[in-house]
């Protein structure tokens, strides 16, 4: 997890340099051991290649403990009015909210800015969920919008657009907070300390 200022607002981010740099020696250090045994093995050195494996899945067995681990210990990150929160170079913030009440139910028409944090590629959000969820675990799906652009639009480098996401959640909402799930690659889930990583706690953004 990293955070740094932009002016007065805080800009969170999903993963680590340091989470990367240290993913990225873990494999290269399991996938050298693992050659080094296919090449014992292919030279005839049978117990040599035996022993390389186990070390191979050791180190792996190793490594997916601590990357377990540290999502397990981390606490969750919650994400303030105004802050932004960045899934890699996907960002996100929310900024103000509209409600409509009834007995029972409301309305709430959440005001994002949608923003890319890229230098060159173009990013979007497709394929992702998105949703409010309460205190008490309760999930509120995103409701279609024609009015409003899609979250999940393609941004060029550096674009920021702002839209708004609407929900309908019971009158009873004591916290509503903004959360989703997106397709992770693997190699991002091995990140420790990463939001994608596995058992990880997702970050929310408070709305209410």
């Amino acid at each position: 997890m990293i955070l740094s200022g932009i002016g007065t607002n805080m800009v969170i981010h999903s993963d680590s340099n340091l989470g990367a740099v240290l993913s990225f020696l873990a494999v290269i250090g399991i996938a050298a051991t693992l050659l080094i045994s296919v090449a014992q093995a292919v030279s005839g050195k049978f117990r040599r290649a035996l022993k390389s494996l186990l070390v191979a899945v050791a180190m792996a067995a190793a490594w997916m403990l601590a990357v377990i681990s540290v999502s397990l210990l981390s606490p969750r990150t919650i994400v303030s009015v105004g802050d932004s929160y960045c899934d890699d170079i996907w960002c996100i913030s929310v900024e103000g909210v509209h409600t409509q009440a009834s007995a029972l139910e409301t309305t709430w028409r959440v005001g994002v800015r949608i923003f890319s944090d890229a230098n060159r590629v173009q990013i979007s959000a497709r394929g992702a969920s998105i949703w409010l969820t309460d205190d008490r675990g309760r999930r509120f799906p995103l409701l279609e919008d024609r009015s409003a652009p899609p979250f999940d639009m393609t941004l060029n480098p550096g674009q920021s657009v702002r839209t708004s996401l609407t929900f309908v959640a019971p009158s009873d909402v004591q916290h509503l907070y903004l959360t989703g799930s997106g397709t992770p690659s693997l190699l991002a889930r091995l990140y420790p300390g990463s939001d994608d990583s596995l058992l990880h706690k997702p970050t929310l953004l408070r709305v209410f």
